[in-house]
């Protein structure tokens, strides 16, 4: 299941060509050569709105599988909460385990990682934050100084079989000059079309050899001080650092390569996209469709 995922005219002309690689209602997926130096600047702001990691379940389908209608959506309802009560079950050990486990630095790191060699970001040290709602980012664009802020928002959880710990960065570039958002409403310019850019990275470390069974990966998960959880967390995070100058250095060619026929389709711990050869440890696709688009990367402990 995937989870989640968001100063002038001369500023708004330059964000309002959208690359080809994008369709017109979504963002662009490339930052072009003209779109990456910013007249006014780039701020960058890192949000981590989860104190904890998550779990994460998958929902019912008994709604579709009855038809839906009231019956059918209270049956999914009640199989929901019971999925999501024993999951949390199973994670208060972990969580416990994992007491004083920083991942806002994680992000925060990763983040630095990923855009030291990116010279035309230009961009100021991030700034951290809990909010990641869009009248918070609206609020952000107005008080700050700079054209255009790159939200990189981090989410971390558990699959629902408690296999894999899974690390998603959400990168969007928005303008503060209101451009084609609506006036009365400037938290619009958060709205898919009309960010400057979006990319998701998602990072996926599983346990090395486990069974189905939830309550037993999460005993591996919480042991020894939740010592598997943290190492998998501190990899996915560092994944997200290695792959974020790729992201935003990809062009129209690399996208039309990434999606092409040849590459093929496959699904990999529950996200599904497009193979990409690669030198690195672990399995790299390209997620062309929900949840998407951007870099998956799965590797194990």
């Amino acid at each position: 299941m995937h989870y989640w995922f968001r100063a002038g005219l001369c500023i708004a002309l330059t964000f309002s060509s959208v690359s080809t690689a994008a369709l017109a209602k979504n963002a662009p997926v490339v930052v072009t050569e003209q779109a990456r130096a910013v007249p006014g600047g780039r701020s960058v702001q890192v949000a981590v709105a989860q104190t904890e990691i998550k779990s994460n379940i998958n929902a019912s389908m008994l709604a579709e599988a009855t038809g839906g209608g009231l019956l059918g959506g209270l049956l999914a309802a009640s199989q929901n909460a019971a999925r999501t009560k024993k999951a949390e079950a199973a994670i208060e050990p972990i969580r416990v385990a994992m007491t004083g486990f920083d991942a806002d630095a994680l992000a925060v790191s990763a983040t630095q990682t990923g855009l030291a060699g990116l010279g035309w970001m230009n961009s100021t040290p991030p700034v951290f934050t809990r909010d990641s709602s869009m009248l918070g980012r609206s609020a952000v664009l107005d008080a700050g100084a700079n054209a255009q802020v790159a939200f990189i928002e981090y989410t971390y959880d558990l699959s629902p079989d408690f296999v894999t710990v899974r690390v998603v960065a959400s990168i969007d570039f928005a303008n503060k000059a209101i451009g084609t958002a609506n006036p009365a409403k400037p938290e619009t310019r958060l709205l898919p079309k009309n960010l400057a850019f979006h990319q998701t990275i998602t990072a996926i470390v599983a346990l090395p050899a486990t069974g189905a069974n939830m309550q037993a990966n999460a005993a591996l998960w919480a042991a020894d001080g939740a010592k598997l959880a943290r190492a998998a967390l501190t990899k996915a995070f560092s994944q997200i650092g290695a792959l974020m100058p790729r992201a935003l250095t990809l062009t129209d060619a690399d996208i039309t390569a990434l999606t092409a026929k040849d590459h093929k389709r496959t699904t990999l711990y529950g996200f599904t996209g497009r193979l990409v050869p690669t030198n690195t440890s672990g399995t790299l696709l390209w997620n062309d469709g929900d949840g998407g688009p951007g870099f998956i990367v799965a590797q194990s402990l």
